[in-house]
C-alpha cells in the first residue's frame, strides 16, 4: 500500500493531494521493517475478526487483510478511505467514521465473536480512544496499539508514582504488555517523540472486588491530589471521620502517598468505604 519508506510516503501523499492534518494527528507508518515487525508481533491474533483504527495509507491494512478472517478499517479522512477502497478491492470493509463513534459491540454481535483491534493512535485523542475501548471491552478480545511512548510507559507504571488515573482505568479491566519501541523516524511526517507498540488483553474479571463506583471514587481522590498524604487526599471525597474509619479498616498507614498503593490496597480502601456510603446499614446507624 505504501512504498519507499518516508520519502515514498511523502511522494504518494503529494500525488493524492493530501497534506497530513495536525488536527487529525496524521502521521503515517512508513518503515517496511517496522511494519513487518508489527505484523509479526500481532501473530495469530491477526487471523480473527479485526478492526483497524485509522488505516491511513494502508501500511498495516494490506498484510492484515491477507491474514484476517474479516477486516474492518475505520478511517475518518474520506480521501484516504477512497484510496483504500480502491486498493483493497473488497478484501476489507472501509468505514468512513470517527472511531469514537464506531460501534464495536454491533460488529462483534454481527460475527458472533469478540474483536481484535489494531491501530496507530493519534496522540491528540489517545485518552478518549482508550476509554472507549475499555467501555466496549465486552466486545473485544485484544488490542494492539501504537501510541506515544510515554503513554505506554504510564500504562505499565499504573498504579504507582509514575502512573495515572487513566492507566489505572485501563489496567483495572485489561492486562498490558509492552511489545516494542518504534522510533519516530518510522513515520512520515516524523512526530516529535518515539512510539511504542503495546497490547491490551481484556480481563475476564476486573482487577478489583469492590464496586466500580467505589473503586474509582478512591482512585480519583488519590490521583487528584497525588502529592498529598493518603489521609489528606481522601478527604477530598470523604469526611475526616470516614477517612479515619476507612484507613483503620483497610489497615493502611494514613501518612503514605496514595500513588504508592497497588491494586490490592486501592481495592481494600474502596471496600472499607462501602459501609460508609449512603443507604448502607452502617451509614444509617452512624447518622442515627
Amino acid at each position: 500500500m505504501t512504498s519507499g519508506g518516508p520519502a515514498g510516503v511523502g511522494g504518494l501523499l503529494e500525488r493524492l493531494g493530501v497534506r497530513p492534518s495536525k488536527r487529525l494527528g496524521q502521521s503515517f507508518l512508513s518503515d517496511p521493517n517496522v511494519i513487518a515487525a508489527v505484523i509479526d508481533a500481532i501473530g495469530a491474533d491477526a487471523c480473527g475478526k479485526l478492526v483497524e483504527i485509522g488505516p491511513g495509507l494502508g501500511a498495516l491494512t494490506l498484510p492484515l487483510a491477507e491474514r484476517a478472517a474479516e477486516l474492518v478499517a475505520v478511517e475518518i479522512d474520506r480521501r484516504l478511505a477512497a484510496r483504500l477502497q480502491e486498493s483493497l478491492a473488497g478484501r476489507a470493509s472501509i468505514v468512513v467514521q470517527d472511531i469514537l463513534e464506531f460501534d464495536f459491540a454491533a460488529q462483534a454481535a454481527r460475527s458472533g465473536e469478540r474483536l481484535v483491534v489494531v491501530g496507530s493512535i493519534p496522540y491528540s485523542i489517545t485518552a478518549p480512544i482508550l476509554k472507549k475501548l475499555i467501555d466496549e471491552r465486552a466486545a473485544l478480545r485484544t488490542a494492539y496499539l501504537i501510541t506515544q511512548r510515554e503513554v505506554a510507559e504510564k500504562m505499565l507504571a499504573s498504579p504507582g508514582k509514575d502512573g495515572t488515573s487513566l492507566g489505572i482505568l485501563v489496567r483495572a479491566y485489561a492486562d498490558v504488555d509492552f511489545l516494542r519501541r518504534i522510533p519516530r523516524g518510522a513515520f512520515f511526517p516524523a512526530p516529535e517523540v518515539d512510539s511504542t507498540l503495546w497490547k491490551l488483553t481484556m480481563r475476564a474479571t476486573p482487577n478489583f472486588a469492590s464496586s466500580e463506583s467505589g473503586f474509582f471514587a478512591v482512585v480519583r481522590a488519590i490521583y487528584g491530589a497525588r502529592r498529598k498524604t493518603l489521609r489528606n487526599a481522601l478527604q477530598r471525597a470523604y469526611s475526616a471521620c470516614d477517612v479515619d474509619a476507612m484507613l483503620a479498616r483497610a489497615r493502611i498507614d494514613p501518612r503514605v502517598r496514595g500513588e504508592t498503593l497497588g491494586f490490592a490496597e486501592l481495592d481494600a480502601l474502596a471496600l472499607a468505604a462501602e459501609p460508609l456510603l449512603p443507604g448502607s446499614d452502617t451509614s444509617a446507624d452512624r447518622k442515627g
